[in-house]
């Protein structure tokens, strides 16, 4: 996935963004006709979708990871599913430890490493696999436009520094699809970062907002004062350089590649030049981080984090009585 245009993070029109709007219209068109003609189908499961409206680099699979971790603190067993967007894999596959990022994708891995992850095309066949390896509940990380599932409970995750770019569905914009469609299937929105007054005025006052931070592990005070070669193949790359610059890291080159890409060894030894020429030290995302040759790891440090929640309880408590709701009427 190639990266995102500028033009559709810039808050106002553009000749770009008028001339593709014909081919937004054509695309909602399109969408509509999809839910229209598609059949719904319900699983045994509660299902809690992280979803966007716009594309990529908003932060579900971060948020997913963290409430897989609040989940399984309270008592719960729940299972993630994936498409396994950029991998190879197609059928159904639980994760395992064997993969790599170009056969199930590299958010796939990231989630294996909280709770069992299910990839494949048809996520309803996942969710039943899940259900017989013991899972109580689903996370979805993305599917939120797909009309063939129900969801039993949908967050819609906001990035505070594109918030919803220029308005525009794709290709005129960045999203997936209208704002008033998305949300009105939205039962819960988190916004990592700034919350503007002008966002805040585009949600509708029933749908409970939470407030999110990427928080910095510790041990990644050690980059304060370094020169760095910082390097990344993800939707928004700057908010990783941002993050380190906070950290007071001194970077010394920006490369960017391509969302998701898969690094070889040509791509690492050229990196390497360039942290040897500048005295400076490699450093990229743990997404990225999976994606580089092993024979490589121990030239590259990795950013970590997490989510924080402003108000984790609060999310808890919606999060444990619908499910509890939904397993005790299975029962």
């Amino acid at each position: 996935m190639l990266k995102a245009p500028k033009f559709w993070y810039l808050k106002r029109d553009t000749y770009l963004s008028n001339s593709l709007y014909p081919l937004s219209l054509l695309f909602r068109l399109g969408t509509k006709l999809r839910t229209f003609v598609s059949k719904e189908k319900f699983s045994e499961l509660p299902i809690i979708c992280i979803g966007n409206i716009v594309v990529g680099g908003a932060g579900k699979t971060p948020v997913s990871l963290k409430i897989g971790k609040m989940l399984i603190k309270a008592g719960y067993s729940p299972h993630f599913v994936s498409k396994g967007y950029a991998g190879i894999e197609k059928n159904n596959t639980l994760v395992k430890k064997w993969h790599s990022p170009k056969s199930v994708g590299d958010e796939s891995i990231l989630l294996s490493e909280i709770a069992p992850t299910w990839i494949g095309i048809n996520r309803n066949k996942s969710f039943s696999l899940a259900k017989d390896a013991g899972a109580d509940c689903i996370i979805m990380d993305d599917g939120f436009q797909n009309p063939t599932i129900h969801k039993d409970f949908s967050i819609i995750v906001i990035n505070g520094d594109q918030e919803f770019g220029n308005r525009r569905v794709m290709p005129s914009g960045p999203l997936r699809e209208s704002i008033n469609r998305g949300l009105s299937r939205t039962n819960l929105i988190i916004i990592i970062g700034k919350v503007s007054e002008e966002l805040k005025s585009k949600i509708p006052n029933h749908i409970p907002l939470i407030n999110a931070s990427f928080v910095i592990n510790n041990q990644n005070k050690i980059f304060k004062g370094q020169k760095i070669t910082a390097f990344a193949g993800i939707a928004y790359p700057e908010k990783f350089f941002n993050s380190l610059k906070q950290q007071g890291a001194k970077i010394v080159r920006e490369m960017i590649y391509p969302d998701h890409h898969i690094f070889d060894e040509n791509d690492l030894l050229n990196l390497a030049e360039i942290a040897n020429k500048t005295k400076s030290i490699l450093v990229t995302t743990k997404k990225d981080y999976i994606r580089i040759p092993k024979s490589f790891h121990s030239l590259v440090n990795t950013l970590e984090g997490e989510i924080h929640f402003e108000d984790e309880r609060l999310l808890l408590e919606i999060l444990s009585n619908l499910l509890e709701n939904k397993l005790n009427y299975s029962v």
